[in-house]
């Protein structure tokens, strides 16, 4: 009981997968949230004991909240909160289906919002806790293609700012990580094609090396953004 509890939505691959292995390895209680169950059951293979699963959607808060309480309740005090759960489609938004736009809010934005309301009561009783959100160089500016979906990143950035002032009294840190690509499942399926050299790309265990970056800082200091990117871009 005396392992910290972290944890983390879409869980089950990409940078969420990277993140909750490295943490696991690391000696933290990985609690891994993610919809697909499949999925879920792979990290157990590959991380071993200290994670622990709970299939869920993001943008089910009520489901959320029920997995939270019994997070409290069985494994002890959530310390960090990571909002990674997200979807991506790279195309023009006049030929995007109204329906995946509103996907894209759902999960990538209003997700981290559930999500982040409901871990804040239990950090502001014990007035401590970390919440790392996973956004992308899409939210600090502009890239074609990517209206939706920067939109829902830009949102993640306003809320983490913002929300950053309110609990800084409460002892709560907030750090928005803005990745340039990462070479995830995302570009190899849906029909989403990068625009340059994907052997060039980073890999998720690199996000993974900063979040175990941040949690290995001191609570008196606070990252705000940390933005990065391959090589062959510029953001």
């Amino acid at each position: 009981m005396n392992m910290k509890n972290v944890v983390i939505t879409g869980a089950s691959k990409g940078i969420g997968e990277a993140i909750s292995l490295r943490l696991s390895s690391e000696g933290y209680r990985v609690c891994a949230i993610a919809r697909g169950e499949e999925g879920l059951q792979q990290l157990t293979v590959k991380g071993g004991k200290n994670i622990y699963l709970f299939p869920a959607d993001v943008t089910d808060p009520q489901k959320i909240e029920e997995v939270f309480q019994h997070i409290e309740k069985d494994l002890g005090p959530i310390h960090v909160l990571i909002n990674n759960a997200g979807i991506y489609q790279g195309i023009n938004f006049w030929e995007q289906d109204i329906s995946t736009i509103s996907r894209i809010i759902d999960v990538n934005l209003k997700g981290s919002l559930f999500c982040t309301r409901l871990i804040l009561p239990y950090f502001i009783s014990r007035k401590e806790g970390r919440i790392i959100n996973i956004s992308s160089v899409s939210g600090v500016r502009g890239i074609p293609k990517e209206t939706a979906y920067g939109a829902s990143k830009h949102g993640m950035i306003g809320m983490a700012d913002a929300l950053a002032q309110e609990v800084k009294p409460y002892g709560i840190l907030v750090t928005t990580i803005c990745p340039g690509a990462v070479d995830t499942p995302l570009w190899h399926e849906g029909g989403t094609v990068y625009p340059g050299d994907l052997d060039q790309v980073m890999h998720p265990e690199e996000i993974a090396d900063l979040v175990s970056f941040l949690l290995s800082q001191s609570e008196c200091t606070i990252y705000k953004r940390i933005v990065v990117f391959p090589r062959n871009e510029w953001h």
